[in-house]
């Protein structure tokens, strides 16, 4: 019998792959020029002056292959080796250190893209596509008009002692990291302190995707959420097997929806011809998948449930410390960036209340600012897309610092937390294996 093939960050799990991955689009592919509105470095807000004193900024990686393949039935696109020619504007001279400062730790991730072999056509699983690199060219850009040109918040040249670079060690990842840094800061190397260092973890400590693999306590939460779609989701069931049924998959087996929501984004995105019987479907593939993956990270419940914490605790938490370093040091970082996946902004967009029940599209980002006032009071506004958002918790955009932390305390867990509520007893992990 035929299995759909399937690999992702999350690992193989249940109903075929628990590929928390990629994509939305909005039809189409976005685009960061379209961006209308950023804050400036200082506001009114009441009279008093706001001092900008942090920015971080949470960010998916750029357009890219897909990293699942769908059954025979379908047949293969040609993702050919001219869709991912390197950007020559895009190439610095960088090098991707551990968190700690030492060599670049293994990517088990990136490794088992590599065992499929290429695509049809040449290309590698999920690497990074000519488009890719240049939307996340185009969104450093952006931040550079914003944060250099018109604000002078940070120096026009890199100044590893202003900026902070983390990506999942996942290469479409930090080669978008590189990219960004490339629209930010050029790529004339005579100005720098040498290359640009982009941090990275190893696969068993990484927060910046849900860490199924390592947290073994999403397995039992994520068997349960996935349990539950049938019934949760008006209509889910009849969708599901529509879509087998086009597929040609039997019904007992393991469905990938996500997979097959990867695969019509990409060829999309990069104009790659879609059997006209599943473009028909398209709509419903988007919304089902959304649905099923905003409940697998969060839970089929309302609310900051357990399995939001774990798939975004320790993020929520990181962004937190550093504004609290931020407000009592001149010394500290003013620009952090965090190269993610789709599968670092859902439940991050969860958590602040501000999930627009959309797929992230490639190069979507999350930016959190904290502004300080005269009186030395700190606020924070978040951001998502061009716009402006409320952080559910918090009476206005401009939020106070000690409201959005407490609007955030029934989500956020420290590092030592996470992976306290990571364990899970060996004998019932065994019998909640997925």
């Amino acid at each position: 019998m035929f299995l759909w093939r399937k690999v992702g960050i999350l690992g193989s799990g249940i109903c075929g792959a628990f590929l928390l991955h990629e994509f939305w689009e909005r039809k189409d592919v976005f685009t960061v020029q379209a961006f209308s509105f950023w804050s400036s470095s200082k506001v009114e807000e009441e009279g008093q002056d706001m001092k900008l004193k942090l920015v971080q900024i949470v960010f998916r990686h750029g357009a890219r292959t897909p990293i699942s393949r769908l059954p025979p039935s379908i047949e293969q696109a040609t993702w050919s080796t001219d869709l991912v020619k390197d950007v020559p504007h895009t190439l610095i001279d960088y090098r991707v250190e551990s968190l700690d400062g030492g060599p670049r730790p293994p990517s088990p991730v990136e490794d088992s893209y590599q065992k499929h072999g290429p695509h049809k056509g040449g290309a590698r699983w999920g690497q990074l596509t000519t488009l890719g690199q240049q939307q996340m060219f185009d969104l450093g850009q952006l931040l550079r008009k914003h944060y250099v040109e018109n604000n002078r918040f940070i120096d026009p040249d890199y100044n590893p002692q202003q900026v902070y670079v983390r990506s999942t060690n996942i290469k479409r990842t930090v080669e978008s990291a590189r990219c960004v840094l490339a629209g930010l800061f050029g790529n004339s190397q005579s100005d720098r302190e040498g290359p640009v260092v982009i941090r990275t973890s190893t696969a068993e400590e990484e927060i910046f995707y849900p860490n199924r693999q390592n947290c073994l306590a999403m397995r039992p939460l994520i068997k349960t959420a996935w349990g539950l779609l049938d019934t949760a989701l008006p209509g889910y069931r009849e969708d599901r097997l529509k879509l087998q049924s086009i597929l040609g998959i039997e019904e007992a087996r393991q469905f990938n929806i996500f997979g097959l929501r990867d695969e019509l984004t990409a060829r999309k995105a990069h104009g790659l011809p879609i059997p006209e019987h599943l473009a028909a479907q398209e709509d419903v593939v988007e919304l089902r998948a959304t649905q099923c993956m905003a409940a697998l990270v969060s839970g089929v419940e309302d609310g900051h449930s357990h399995a939001l914490r774990l798939s975004t605790g320790p993020v929520i938490d990181l962004l937190t410390q550093n504004m609290l370093r931020a407000q009592n040091s001149e010394n500290s970082h003013k620009l952090h960036l965090y190269s993610g996946h789709d599968t670092t902004l859902i439940p991050l967009l969860k958590a602040l209340g501000i999930f627009d029940d959309r797929w992230p599209p490639y190069a979507a980002h999350v930016t959190v600012e904290l502004y300080q006032d005269a009186k030395k009071n700190n606020f924070v506004k978040v951001l998502y897309l061009e716009e402006e958002k409320q952080v559910q918790g918090c009476s206005a955009v401009l939020c106070p610092f000690e409201e959005f932390k407490e609007a955030m305390a029934t989500v956020a867990l420290s590092h030592k937390a996470f992976w306290e509520n990571c364990k899970i007893d060996q004998k019932k992990a065994s019998q909640t294996t997925v």
